[in-house]
């Protein structure tokens, strides 16, 4: 059932070239959303003050402090629901009935959720004009499912299986290139092949370890019954900085999510909905 209905949403994308077209828009905004929350790391990272938030609401906040902000805002909303309209897409493209198909279904569906959330916390700003409150989507469900015996349980859960996904995408997406398979690179230089490589390896290592220290402290809090422990992004990336090593790694994470952003749009012509 599930290659029937693969094949028939192919055939569809197939006969409706602009849906590709909205998937690439939706591509260059989920680096342009990584390059900020690396800008903001780096400076953390550095050990300068920052009141923007290393995060994907600090992002939509960065965006909207500009001058054409609600514009560009705007802009970044469309390409978000456009994104994750293409991950939709992407879990019903997905052929198969094995564990490793299901993973990859469950994973685009949340990877949807996710981003269509971060596009309504677009336009919602873009209409008010107010920025996102500070503490972002993460802390605010994982301090909420903290407050019942169940909720804390799901959440322990919830950070353990985000550190798995941090070790899978440091060790099967860095390490072993595994984003390379859905790229196309006919007609590509070595050296514009390289270059998304590279990039790629560095952003993926760096989302990694983020989504790992996510995990870490979201397991903790869980485990410890304590609100305050539950960080997002900004306060995950805000404690590792705590020491002259840690700076480092949060420099070094900020690095890495630039570096997706350029992956991003350097790997835009490569890309292409899963089949």
């Amino acid at each position: 059932m599930s290659d029937e209905v693969a094949a028939a949403v192919q055939e569809t994308v197939d006969r409706q070239p602009w849906i590709e077209t909205a998937a690439s828009v939706g591509w260059l905004a989920k680096g342009a959303v990584y390059a900020l929350m690396g800008l903001t790391a780096v400076t953390i990272g550095r050990g300068h003050q920052s009141d923007d938030q290393a995060s994907p609401e600090g992002a939509v906040a960065q965006v909207l402090s500009n001058p054409a902000g609600k514009f560009l805002l705007g802009v970044l909303a469309v390409g978000l629901v456009m994104y994750s309209a293409w991950r939709l897409l992407s879990a019903a493209l997905v052929r198969g009935t094995d564990l490793d198909a299901w993973l990859h279904r469950i994973g685009y569906l949340f990877s949807a959720a996710f981003y269509a959330v971060l596009a309504f916390t677009a336009f919602r700003s873009v209409v008010s004009g107010v920025k996102p409150e500070d503490s972002n989507t993460v802390e605010r469900l994982s301090k909420s499912m903290l407050e019942t015996t169940i909720g804390r349980w799901l959440l322990f859960i919830v950070g353990l299986v985000a550190i798995i996904v941090g070790l899978y995408f440091i060790v099967d997406k860095g390490v072993r290139k595994s984003f390379l398979k859905e790229l196309r690179f006919e007609g590509a230089s070595k050296r514009e092949r390289d270059l998304v490589t590279i990039s790629g390896v560095i952003g993926w290592v760096g989302r990694g370890f983020v989504t790992l220290a996510i995990g870490f402290f979201i397991s903790k809090a869980a485990w410890e019954f304590d609100r305050d422990d539950a960080r997002g992004f900004d306060r995950a990336l805000r404690e590792v900085a705590t020491t002259d090593i840690g700076r480092n790694v949060v420099l070094a994470a900020g690095v890495a999510f630039i570096a997706y952003g350029v992956f991003c749009i350097l790997s835009l012509r490569h890309q292409e909905l899963d089949s």
